[in-house]
């Protein structure tokens, strides 16, 4: 197991926006989130481990890192790129959809632009942080009062052990501000997510 390095809050705050501004950005407003079609919509090929063939699946076992999933970007000749994003489907579906959630973290900061073995820890810890603050933004969880293992695992499709870190670290963030303290930039992301959600459910009732 890689050791984990010391990373300044002002990088954990730059993610968290980076993950809220995600949400905003693409209209993801309802919990749990699709986060399959958001990688989509980002402009990633999902693939699935089992759609490999047996070499292929030698091949990964081969990889380092690669157990859960990856990313490879793909620059066509028109300078645009394509991300193949492969995860490891014989997973439960929370940690698959937790691997999808890291992986758009790779994709948005540029990360999957790196050749292989020039991802640090850094870039992994900061892309695992990321997958929580997009799958269970801190915002909605001190706002909806939550303070419940289930009710986080429930609300958000998070895993057993995803959720117990989170709840411990937005527990730890209450003892330090208060239990009902957002930030403004926390403010400005909870308006726009329910103007967000406002245009999604009208759609919806459209349809």
């Amino acid at each position: 197991m890689a050791m984990a390095v010391e990373i300044p809050g002002s990088e954990y705050d730059a993610v968290a926006k980076l993950a809220q501004g995600v949400l905003i950005d693409y209209g993801f407003s309802m919990f749990p989130i699709d986060v399959f079609a958001l990688a989509r919509r980002l402009g990633a090929n999902l693939i699935p481990y089992s759609s490999l063939s047996e070499e292929q699946r030698k091949k990964l076992s081969e990889k380092p890192a690669a157990e859960k999933g990856f990313t490879v970007a793909r620059v066509r000749s028109d300078g645009s790129v394509v991300y193949d994003l492969y995860y490891n489907d014989s997973m439960t579906e929370s940690a698959c959809r937790y691997t999808v959630a890291h992986e758009i973290k790779h994709i948005v900061s540029g990360d999957a632009l790196k050749s292989d073995g020039e991802l640090t820890e850094t870039d992994e810890q900061l892309a695992d942080h990321f997958a929580k603050c997009l799958l269970a933004p801190q915002p909605i969880i001190i706002t909806c009062g939550l303070c419940d293992l289930r009710e986080y695992m429930k609300y958000f499709g998070l895993s057993y052990t995803a959720a117990t870190y989170w709840w411990q670290t937005t527990e730890k963030r209450k003892s330090k501000y208060g239990d009902y303290c957002l930030f403004d930039h926390e403010k400005e992301f909870l308006k726009r997510l329910r103007q967000c959600t406002n245009i999604t459910r009208a759609g919806q009732k459209r349809a």
